[in-house]
């Protein structure tokens, strides 16, 4: 099968360039690097959708937190104007220490929230952090917890392979067991001072490749490096550079 496309998160841009005011830049530097598209970006649709035509780059997809409360009409308005059909949703409605309650509500919550987007034909995907691999209920999880409610339908999962070792799993076993939940991939990095570019770090990516092209309903592989210690334009290079290179990807 063919591996879905990459794209990038504009994340690793924060504190270095404007997403704003340098979005030009930022996408000649990503289709220069061979990204196929974009995750997140200025929210003015009519202005940044020509600057991602003429270069070639498509939006991945939207990224929001259900403790933002989203207006999902406009979210899937904002989707549509720019011609994608993606979604991601960080976090619930607070941020560590969650109760298996917390869970419950924010469980409900995102499949409200990604019925309506997908009644509009767009896919909604739960970004995993580390500390959603806590024990909360039990023996459970908050990703059992997610994986148990969630309505397939409605929302499945945007797995960040970094954040899953992180949180004490295997990234590769991971993807392989919950495969069937998963529609959306983050790639990151990390060594022992934080964020780092692809390769440069503690994940061993060959047995996350060697799964990939058994997960069908994988629609995007996104980089995400939430900081860089380098120049950004200079990081979202190398990693592209790294799946090229390492595994013609």
């Amino acid at each position: 099968m063919s591996l879905p496309r990459v794209g990038c998160q504009l994340i690793v841009f924060g504190g270095q360039y404007s997403v704003e005011d340098d979005i030009e830049k930022i996408a000649d530097t990503l289709a220069a690097a061979g990204y196929d598209a974009i995750e997140g970006g200025p929210q003015d649709a009519a202005r940044y959708k020509p600057i991602l035509d003429a270069r070639g780059l498509v939006l991945a997809g939207s990224h929001v937190s259900l403790g933002s409360n989203p207006d999902w009409d406009r979210v899937a308005d904002y989707v549509h104007a720019m011609g994608a059909a993606d979604v991601s949703n960080s976090g619930l409605l607070k941020w560590g220490d969650l109760s298996a309650d917390d869970y419950k509500r924010g469980i409900e919550l995102l499949n409200e929230g990604g019925r309506k987007l997908r009644a509009s034909g767009i896919h909604f995907h739960y970004h995993n952090h580390a500390f959603e691999f806590e024990k909360v209920d039990g023996d459970k999880t908050g990703m059992d917890l997610l994986i148990e409610g969630l309505d397939p339908q409605a929302c499945d999962l945007c797995v960040d392979v970094a954040w899953v070792q992180k949180g004490g799993e295997d990234p590769a076993a991971y993807l392989k067991t919950h495969q069937e939940r998963i529609g959306y991939l983050h790639f990151k990095d990390f060594d022992d001072e934080g964020w780092c570019e692809l390769g440069r770090g503690h994940m061993d990516f060959a047995p996350i490749m060697q799964v990939l092209p058994t997960m069908p309903g994988v629609r995007w592989v996104v980089l995400e490096q939430d900081k860089s210690r380098n120049d950004a334009m200079d990081s979202v290079t190398e990693s592209r550079r790294f799946l090229h290179d390492t595994f013609g990807y």
